[in-house]
């Protein structure tokens, strides 16, 4: 049985690292869906998964936000859901000329993020949202591998929120 559990850390460790190599392939990737601004096939075919939940974070700051408080905020809820276990990757996107961003967090399951999401660290990032965005709105999917004859691809099916 511990040959089992060790074989299950080693293959999310291998996921985890390939995680960290997921990055935009487009200087717009903001206003792209988010499947086609990253590189995802390139990072993630090959890893043993079937699925992982994926969190965006589409957005358009207001002209007057405090970025100091912002990235205080945001580094204090990355730091609550490094320490909840789960998370593998986050991308933090930088705002484009019309303030407009894209950030996502990718996990291990759905249950590991709404953990995550009910920290008080991320609840009071929340609260902020309303005086930094002019608006936003939360993205949420399964990233499904699907591997036939064929070889592997990925889905992105999108979950509609309850």
């Amino acid at each position: 049985m511990r040959g089992m559990a060790a074989q299950a850390k080693e293959k999310i460790e291998v996921v985890h690292r390939a995680c960290q190599q997921i990055s935009p392939i487009y200087p717009d990737y903001a206003t792209r869906p988010v499947q086609d601004g990253f590189s995802w096939s390139s990072s993630l075919l090959g890893c043993a998964f079937e699925r992982l939940y994926l969190v965006v974070f589409r957005s358009v700051r207001r002209p007057s936000a405090d970025l100091d408080l912002l990235r205080e905020h945001d580094d204090r809820a990355y730091e609550k859901a490094l320490e909840s276990g789960g998370l593998l990757r986050y991308f933090k996107g930088e705002a484009n000329e019309r303030g407009e961003c894209l950030s996502f967090c990718l996990w291990e399951t759905r249950r590991q993020a709404i953990e995550a999401a009910g920290a008080a660290s991320h609840q009071a990032a929340a609260e902020i949202s309303v005086l930094m965005y002019e608006s936003y709105v939360l993205e949420r999917y399964w990233l499904k591998k699907v591997v036939s004859a064929r070889g592997e691809r990925l889905i992105f099916e999108s979950i509609q929120p309850a």
